[in-house]
């Protein structure tokens, strides 16, 4: 597939039993490595090993220190010299430690070492909802992560950095200090494997897009629908990214928004430039992604989407057309449940412009099952999964469950809706 770098995360140094063997082979087929690394049991032989082989490595070194027995060792083995391959300390950004990081940039400059320094992309323990009635949430402020410092704290280091750098050093950024830290667009040119070959789209956007073990990776990035939309980034990422006037070098960070909204595409809300603003998170009404009202609509609000697959919840209401004077939802209920929740799930990617011209078509339904009854009252979810696309015409699987994971139906539907290029051309 053309690959020309790969960067393998492993710490300790050596507590992969096949590390060697998996850098000779790398090495001997041309591809760039970086090895991230804390350091602990680096020996000066496989120092040598590592600058060999030119492998660049990046050592984990805690800024209230300054020193590292791992830097010392690969600096002896041949590292920071010239034609030596990239030595470089990694240090993130902490609440405690920020105050050290220019002392610690200057450390580092003053020994040939390159420093890189990370923002720490929140965790999310769980995008789950919340028990309650169906809405929108939406935050002004990213949750606190305990340890990062805020925004602006931030972005007062980024320009301390480039100060040091362009007047002690001689070095010009290629961006700009506001954009260091939140513009790597790996997404148009890499992929994360981790240790079981689950591939994600970067270790930020934790959505599992395939796995090697059972499909090629070839197959995995072509047919990625969440890949296909980070690539478009340019029409796809949300408020306030999208109109960012940095939005040509930076779309902010997809790690950062997922974790932080369930939402792969939403804005960066870390970012000092969306401090403040109100971003959608999961899960979010799809009153805006759907025509339907209240009367006729058979999905609530979209809870979790991932890839090529999504979870919507409805709760059956009193006033629905599909009830009947005994408060039991009528079995064709289903079939319109599985297409509005796609409709809705397909509407969440699109821009206000895009929403105004959405549209499509139930065309057919396949192996309806029907197995269970719902009544007024009752929570679903609709797990949705789409199987197939045939240009404008697709084929979705729909299992819809009471929310005590009792199964009351599953089918295929087949719909159409226009090609983004279709409804580009009823824009204009």
């Amino acid at each position: 597939m053309g690959a020309r770098r790969c960067i393998l995360v492993d710490s300790p140094t050596t507590s992969h039993p096949r590390l060697g063997d998996l850098l000779r082979h790398l090495s001997g087929r041309g591809i760039e490595i970086e090895l991230f690394t804390d350091g602990n049991q680096l020996t000066a032989e496989f120092a040598t090993f590592l600058r060999e082989r030119r492998v660049a490595v990046v050592v984990r070194v805690d800024p209230l220190v300054c020193t590292s027995a791992a830097v010392d060792t690969l600096r002896q083995a041949g590292y920071c010299t010239a034609g030596a391959p990239c030595l470089a300390a990694r240090a993130a950004v902490r609440r405690e430690n920020i105050d050290a990081l220019p002392r610690w940039w200057r450390w580092a400059r003053s020994l040939g070492i390159e420093p890189y320094v990370q923002i720490i992309t929140p965790r999310s323990a769980a995008l789950a909802p919340s028990p309650g009635v169906p809405g929108e949430g939406t935050v002004a402020r990213p949750p606190a992560t305990g340890v990062t410092p805020g925004p602006q704290r931030i972005k007062q280091l980024f320009q301390e950095l480039g100060g040091i750098d362009r007047e002690e050093f001689g070095r010009s950024w290629e961006h700009p200090p506001e954009l260091t830290g939140r513009s790597c667009k790996r997404h148009l040119f890499a992929c994360h494997v981790t240790p079981c070959g689950t591939i994600f789209a970067c270790v930020g956007v934790t959505i599992p897009l395939g796995n090697i073990r059972t499909q090629t990776l070839w197959t995995i990035l072509d047919e990625s629908e969440v890949l296909e939309n980070l690539r478009a980034f340019g029409q796809k990422v949300k408020e306030p990214c999208r109109t960012c006037c940095k939005t040509t070098d930076c779309y902010g960070c997809r790690g950062a928004a997922y974790q932080l909204t369930g939402d792969y595409l939403a804005g960066d809300q870390l970012c000092w430039k969306a401090e403040g603003m109100s971003i959608p998170s999961l899960p979010i009404a799809t009153g805006a992604m759907i025509p339907h009202g209240p009367s006729m609509r058979m999905a609530d609000r979209i809870v979790t989407v991932g890839e090529r697959e999504a979870r919507i919840e409805f709760v059956v209401r009193s006033d629905s057309l599909f009830v009947d004077a005994r408060g039991r939802l009528d079995e064709t209920a289903y079939i319109e449940m599985i297409a509005q929740s796609f409709a809705a799930s397909h509407g969440f990617h699109l821009s206000t412009d895009e929403l105004a011209l959405h549209r499509g078509m139930l065309l057919g339904v396949k192996d309806l099952r029907i197995v269970g009854t719902a009544r007024v009252g009752d929570r679903l979810v609709i797990h949705l999964k789409k199987v197939a696309r045939f240009g404008d015409f697709g084929v979705v699987e729909g299992m819809i469950y009471r929310d005590d994971g009792t199964l009351l139906a599953k089918g295929e539907v087949k719909i159409w809706r226009p090609s983004a290029e279709a409804e580009k051309a009823l824009l204009t």
